[in-house]
């Protein structure tokens, strides 16, 4: 593998041993050598993931041409400031009344309905900043308690985003669910980040998962439901 593939990578999850994999054109941590340990890491305590996987458009504008452009999106009435909500594989997290953004896998992202359409699409041009973000997930039954041992917020309620005053490049943390959590952290608080998420989860039973485990997990949950 080209070492300018491997080194957009987080260095924590590199040292752990992670194999990594091209996917739609893109470096991802596959695994870290036994997907089923990984699920039963995210299953009975905590798993750690890198999202690779994932891209970063932002949306701007004034308040009501931002609302508009939402409800062409994902319906009326639009996401209300400090939450978030997925359409199609895609989370809309409105951080504010004027800015936007939407997270997801990178073939969900350049989908014409993540795009917009007409002249929501030419008015509101969405920018890729997927490059100056990392982007973790914390996953299992006792992913709030990592947070709050992280002195991150670990309460927030399902769709809403918290953030830490402390940390300005900690951009936001989006609860996905009762036991998933999505962080969006600027590229260079990175490497603290998952320090900080590492030393907080390690009497927790803590450890890294792979995209091929998250994966399996969400096919699981789906044909449960």
């Amino acid at each position: 593998m080209h070492q300018s593939v491997v080194t957009s990578l987080p260095d924590a999850c590199l040292a752990a041993g992670a194999v990594v994999h091209d996917r739609d054109g893109h470096p991802v941590i596959a695994h870290y050598g036994s997907v089923s340990s990984e699920i039963a890491v995210c299953i009975k305590s905590v798993g750690l993931a890198d999202h690779s996987d994932y891209g970063v458009l932002e949306l701007r504008g004034d308040r009501e041409s931002l609302d508009r452009a939402l409800i062409a999106r994902v319906g009326d009435p639009p996401p209300a400031i400090g939450t978030g909500r997925r359409l199609r594989g895609v989370w809309y997290l409105r951080l504010g009344a004027r800015h936007t953004l939407l997270v997801g896998p990178h073939a969900a992202l350049a989908s014409r309905a993540a795009s917009g359409r007409g002249r929501d699409h030419t008015d509101h041009p969405l920018a890729d900043i997927g490059g100056s973000l990392a982007i973790v997930g914390i996953v299992g039954p006792r992913a709030a308690r990592l947070l709050a041992a992280a002195g991150l917020p670990g309460d927030l309620p399902v769709g809403t985003i918290g953030s830490d005053a402390g940390d300005r490049r900690i951009v936001a943390i989006l609860r996905e669910s009762q036991r998933r959590f999505l962080a969006l952290v600027r590229a260079d608080g990175a490497d603290a980040f998952w320090a900080r998420l590492l030393s907080a989860g390690e009497p927790l039973g803590a450890a890294f998962v792979g995209h091929d485990a998250l994966t399996l997990l969400d096919v699981s949950s789906s044909a449960s439901g």
